[in-house]
């Protein structure tokens, strides 16, 4: 009775996992008459052109082989391979020998195309052929595996690690997008199978453990809905698109807040001495193109009037050291006038930038001109805006979400502004208090294409960058010019007017123009608030009392994020006598063979490193683009080819990229025009166009190495040497890192 409960909630789970490959996939597909050979397909026929049909089948036909007891490691491979081609071609040429070179060709053609599909664009696919001919051998290896792991070698704990690591897997690639379903199926047949597979006696489990199996399931899935789960639950340690960047902080206009809010808390970057405390500005970002936001300022352009002649301002002085950073920004109070560093540029958005990053321990002094415009100056500005300003500064991309216009006409209609100054303290006090929104770093809107859709929709939690940029779009909607600014809080006072930096400081604010002042910022995130002497004398109005997610404007971001810490559930070892129980009695002669498992290597290595790649290109970074480029190039090269050689560290990027150009054979132009795109970034951070000359140049190389033979291209997309590569040099520069840090320890304790 008990080997009958088992294999019912091992078969779920396994049909679970096997569906669960379909949210890698759109809804429509290819023919399957049109494959080539055949009059139908199950594709085509059975699945009624969609994805889960197809893996659906292939894991009950796995979970048919995987219990097949000593037939099942003969069984394997012809099962699996006539399932495919039934699957995908249909029924194959068996009476037409002529044919089955040209099926072959066929086969290895589709195989190529998924490999440059999966390796360069963005989950979901369009179904074809050859993801099927790779992906359908994946799940019937997977399932196959577990479903043997428990009825013949008594270990229900390691079926259900692989299928919740596969579940996971899938997830994390498909930023969760509809993975909600085949997880809750999973795991309440998983818990299910260990509860029955532990169980004893002939009535299987009894009342307690059956309550305490349901008690688990409803925890994991109702926790993280309900309104403390960010107090009880901490984030993932791994972000598997991250690995291999790490290294010194990058402070740059379009870094990533999050990643010092989150995982670089603790690093000192900046050491300010200044009379007073302000926002340290970086910079500013000014085009959104729905995912992320862009910086498109240029020396001697204009971006309006920074801050108009009947304005008074205030003049600070700052000394600003460089500590464990890079970078090539000025920070300083805005607006900076003044700066001690040679060589350093004004850039039509008042901020400074150098042609080289400062060098760790860098000194430079800055003089800020504070604006301090008063209340009825910014509600008298009125909405004269320069040419320039309107075009630059009222852009929404062509796919801007509804939601926010709609919360831009629910603010209009509610708070009823009368100046576009009205409307931003109006919009500010909505994010802040009355809209129903909450600061937490632990929140992941993990499809960035959906974030603020659901961030002023259902989400409403979020940090800076949600805050930031919410108010910009909508005033932008309001038709008020506005810009994203990046830079840092004033930071922790170690001193008399002495101030560190450290990445929980960073932080993203916005400044909205107006005529005859110029322009003026606003900090829409709960709890953080301007400086004084930056609102002197237009104070944001006081907050109404009880307000709830308000934190208080001089909390540590760090002290909060420790509330949120908490420990993970950590699942119980398994009694041995218990698994012995579980046994179905097959004799040891009967285990299943290794050797039908050695191909799950070459088959999961085909599907795993063109993903793996496209992973690590999801930020879409300058920097990523330029390792995506060179780690293409030197994939495409065999082994011995001298890939090496492009290793070396006195290499400059150009020099990088043409030698690997010309090892492959791509053509040399659009290689140097990325590479000279990449270097005007890297070295100035201010290339023509920005970061979008950078990704323009990228797509013109991309075209490049799509003219390279096929083969050339395959190979570009399943060999791993580049990601070797690149962990080698991680785990070369952590080791550095940390003998530095203890070199440091050891002087200190002299």
């Amino acid at each position: 009775m008990r080997d009958y409960r088992v294999r019912i909630w091992l078969y779920v789970a396994a049909l679970a996992t096997g569906g669960a490959f379909s949210i890698l996939f759109t809804g429509e597909t290819f023919d399957g008459a049109d494959a080539g050979f055949g009059s139908f397909s199950i594709v085509a026929i059975i699945a009624g052109y969609q994805a889960f049909m197809p893996f659906f089948l292939a894991a009950a036909v796995a979970v048919a082989v995987g219990s097949a007891g000593r037939y099942r490691g003969v069984l394997f491979a012809p099962v699996a391979a006539l399932y495919t081609v039934l699957a995908v071609y249909g029924m194959p040429p068996v009476f037409s020998p002529s044919e089955w070179k040209e099926f072959g060709y066929r086969i290895g053609n589709d195989v190529i195309g998924a490999a440059n599909v999966m390796y360069a664009e963005p989950i979901p696919y369009d179904l074809a052929p050859g993801l099927f001919v790779v992906l359908i051998p994946v799940v019937m290896i997977v399932v196959t595996f577990a479903t043997s792991a428990t009825l013949y070698e008594a270990s229900p704990v390691v079926s259900v690690v692989v299928l919740g690591i596969t579940i996971g897997v899938l997830s994390t690639i498909s930023f969760e997008d509809g993975a909600g379903p085949f997880f809750a199926i999973f795991l309440v047949s998983a818990v299910a199978l260990l509860i029955s597979a532990g169980a004893t006696g002939p009535e299987g489990p009894g009342r307690a453990v059956v309550a305490a199996g349901a008690l688990v399931v409803a925890l994991a899935l109702l926790v993280p809905k309900m309104p403390f789960s960010d107090a009880t639950i901490s984030p993932g340690l791994i972000d598997w698109t991250r690995i291999g960047t790490g290294g010194t902080s990058r402070l740059g206009v379009q870094a990533d807040v999050g990643d010092y809010l989150t995982a670089g808390r603790e690093a000192e970057l900046l050491r300010v001495r200044s009379p007073e405390p302000l926002l340290w500005r970086g910079g500013s970002m000014d085009y959104f193109d729905g995912v992320r936001w862009s910086d498109t300022t240029e020396p001697g352009t204009e971006d309006g009037v920074e801050i108009s002649a009947g304005v008074e301002t205030r003049i600070v002085r700052q000394r600003v050291q460089v500590l464990n950073a890079e970078t090539d920004l000025i920070f300083g109070g805005y607006k900076i006038t003044g700066v001690t560093e040679p060589g350093a540029a004004q850039n039509s958005d008042g901020s400074w930038s150098l042609d080289e990053p400062f060098e760790e321990g860098s000194y430079y002094t800055v003089t800020s001109e504070v604006p301090q415009p008063t209340t009825a100056q910014l509600q008298g500005a009125g909405v004269d805006y320069p040419a320039p300003v309107r075009e630059k500064f009222l852009q929404l991309p062509e796919d801007n979400p509804a939601v926010v216009g709609e919360t831009a006409d629910r603010i209009m209609r509610d708070y009823d502004p009368a100046t576009p100054y009205d409307a931003a303290r109006a919009v500010e006090m909505y994010l802040i208090h009355d809209g129903g929104f909450f600061y937490n770093l632990d929140v992941s809107y993990r499809r960035a294409d959906k974030a603020i859709e659901e961030f002023l929709g259902d989400g409403k939690e979020g940090f800076c960058t949600q805050f930031s940029t919410s108010m910009a779009l909508i005033l932008r909607e309001m038709g008020i010019p506005a810009r994203v600014v990046y830079g840092s809080t004033p930071g922790e006072v170690v001193g008399p007017d002495e101030y560190l930096v450290t990445g929980s400081n960073m932080h993203t604010w916005v400044e909205v123009y107006f005529p005859g002042v110029g322009w003026y910022p606003f900090n829409p995130t709960p709890g953080f608030s301007m400086p004084s002497v930056m609102e002197e004398n237009a104070q944001r109005p006081d907050l109404p009392p009880g307000n709830g997610p308000i934190l208080g404007p001089e909390s540590n971001i760090a002290q909060r994020q420790q509330a949120l810490d908490a420990g993970a559930f950590a699942p119980r070892q398994q009694d041995p006598g218990a698994q012995q129980e579980g046994r179905t009695g097959l004799t040891a002669e009967e285990s299943l063979p290794a050797w039908p498992f050695f191909l799950m290597g070459p088959v999961l290595l085909a599907a795993a490193v063109p993903l793996l790649k496209r992973a690590l290109l999801a930020r879409g970074r300058p920097e990523d683009l330029y390792r995506d480029l060179t780690g293409r190039l030197r994939d495409t090269l065999p082994p011995g080819a001298g890939a090496a050689v492009a290793d070396s560290p006195a290499l400059t990027p150009t020099e990088r990229i043409m030698l690997l150009a010309g090892a492959a054979g791509a053509e040399e132009g659009p290689m140097r025009e990325f590479a000279r795109a990449y270097s005007d970034h890297l070295y100035s951070g201010r290339s023509a166009g920005g970061a979008d000359h950078v990704t323009a140049a990228y797509r013109g190389a991309l075209q490049a190495y799509g003219r390279l033979p096929r083969w050339r291209r395959a190979l570009g997309a399943l060999n791993p040497a580049s990601l070797l590569a690149r962990l080698s040099r991680g785990a070369s520069g952590r080791k550095a890192r940390l003998g530095k840090a203890l070199r440091r320890a050891y002087q200190r304790r002299r």
